[in-house]
């Protein structure tokens, strides 16, 4: 499956720090492709983005010990993004990218 478009939306939405929108449309996302074994393998990159959402939410609310455990959870998957080629690598790296230009931002 390819999901250029969907990608795109994910991509605007953390770089305006809308990360509860972005969390729930990559949470349906890979609500998606967990479920076919075609995409399986791909859908923990769109679990590790959801993760990382949810941590930088987590860090704007100050809740700095359930954004670490959250973001461990991405750190668990960040590799596929570089190891697994898809259709979709090239907005997977770019969401890698503001991902962690997101979280130097929040970690200080």
């Amino acid at each position: 499956m390819q999901l250029n478009e969907e990608l795109n939306d994910i991509i605007f939405l953390l770089e305006i720090e809308n990360f509860i929108e972005a969390h729930n449309k990559l949470e349906e996302l890979w609500k998606k492709y967990k479920n076919d074994e075609k995409t399986r393998e791909e859908s923990f990159i769109l679990k590790a983005f959801v993760n990382a959402s949810v941590s930088f939410e987590l860090l704007k609310m100050q809740r700095f010990e359930h954004a670490s455990n959250v973001w461990n959870t991405y750190k668990k998957y960040e590799d596929l993004i570089e190891k697994l080629y898809t259709t979709n690598s090239k907005n997977y790296k770019k969401i890698k990218e503001i991902v962690y230009k997101k979280r130097e931002k929040y970690i200080k």
